[in-house]
C-alpha cells in the first residue's frame, strides 16, 4: 500500500509538472504573437490603410433614386 502511495505520488507530481510546462509553454506563445502584432501594427503606414471602412456614398441610394421616379 505505501508503495503505491508513492507511485501516486510521483505520478501526481510528474503531470503537474507537464501541465506546468504546458501553460508556460502557451504563456510564452502568446507573449510572442502579441509582441509580433505589435510590432506589425506599428510598421503598416497609414497611408495602406483605408481612411473608413464604410463607402463615401451609400451603396442604396441608387436604388433608392430609382424608386423615387
Amino acid at each position: 500500500l505505501v508503495q503505491l502511495e508513492e507511485e501516486c505520488y510521483e505520478y501526481h507530481n510528474s503531470m503537474m509538472h507537464c501541465w506546468e510546462e504546458l501553460i508556460q509553454c502557451n504563456v510564452d506563445i502568446l507573449s510572442h504573437f502579441k509582441d509580433a502584432i505589435r510590432d506589425h501594427d506599428h510598421s503598416i503606414s497609414a497611408k495602406t490603410c483605408p481612411t473608413s471602412i464604410l463607402p463615401q456614398k451609400p451603396l442604396f441610394s441608387d436604388f433608392k433614386d430609382h424608386m423615387m421616379l
